[in-house]
């Protein structure tokens, strides 16, 4: 079984690509995607990327993560695809612990997994048990670099949504939100596993709620795109009782909240 590794970067982030691969190995692959927003971004490529048999380096001049993730999985070939950014660390038995689901279950679309900081700290409050993925998890949330797909399952079908997302002005977070929002109504057959396969430095973007605006418009956003009429209800309530806690002010936190839905409703993918 293959497996293409999307390896998403912008701009200087590319240099830190090559600390991103494992020592070569058969069945896997390293799809680059490179963003840039200037020409002279192009002389950080490090030439080993270019050395590397195992590694494919794609350039697009513009930024937007989703659209990103999108492009790489565009080039994919492989039977199983997972992504990471620029500062992911693999784990030298990351591609066996990723591919084994796999190889037991044909049924299986998805697979999520768990990651850590550098230090080892774990990135979420990860369950402790394995669980099928039926709905939206209540206790934790699902990032990119935790999820491995079968390519033909999600390639041309279920794909970022590139209104949300890392380098977008409105938006800022949620993609990941409405990608599994999306495999859910595909009907994709996914699974939890609580084992860990990559470190990273990213603080999660989600996490600043409270003080972030990008975030706060996100949030109404992603409950317009799931809940459609209902999102209006739905956020007063998160504003009403995030104000009641001591989190945040209401109403600033209601404006934001009520532009994501309004952002949604007048745009489309």
């Amino acid at each position: 079984m293959t497996i293409d590794i999307l390896i998403c970067s912008l701009n200087k982030g590319i240099v830190r690509v090559q600390d991103v691969l494992l020592p070569p190995q058969e069945g896997v692959h390293y799809i680059v995607s490179y963003q840039y927003t200037d020409e002279r971004y192009l002389d950080l490529i490090p030439a080993c990327l270019e050395e590397r048999e195992d590694v494919a380096v794609y350039k697009y001049k513009g930024q937007g993560l989703s659209a990103n993730r999108n492009l790489a999985l565009d080039k994919a070939t492989a039977d199983l695809v997972m992504y990471a950014d620029d500062d992911a660390r693999l784990l030298p038995e990351t591609p066996a612990v990723v591919k084994r689901p796999f190889e037991e279950n044909p049924d299986l679309d998805v697979a999520f997994f768990c990651a850590s900081t550098y230090t080892g700290k774990s990135l979420k409050n990860y369950p402790k048990s394995s669980f099928e993925v039926l709905a939206m998890p209540k206790d934790y949330s699902i990032s990119a670099l935790e999820m491995v797909c079968r390519r033909r399952k999600v390639q041309g079908k279920v794909r970022f949504d590139e209104r949300f997302g890392l380098g977008t002005q409105f938006l800022t977070c949620g993609e990941e939100e409405v990608w599994l929002e999306d495999a859910l109504r595909a009907k994709l057959k996914m699974y939890y596993f609580p084992e860990k396969i990559v470190e990273t430095s990213t603080m999660l973007k989600k996490s600043l709620v409270y003080v972030d605006p990008g975030v706060q418009r996100s949030r109404g956003a992603i409950a317009y795109y799931r809940y459609d009429m209902q999102a209006w209800w739905k956020c007063f309530l998160f504003a009403f009782h995030s104000a009641r806690r001591g989190y945040c002010h209401f109403l600033p936190m209601m404006r934001h909240l009520v532009e994501g839905i309004r952002f949604m409703k007048r745009t489309s993918r």
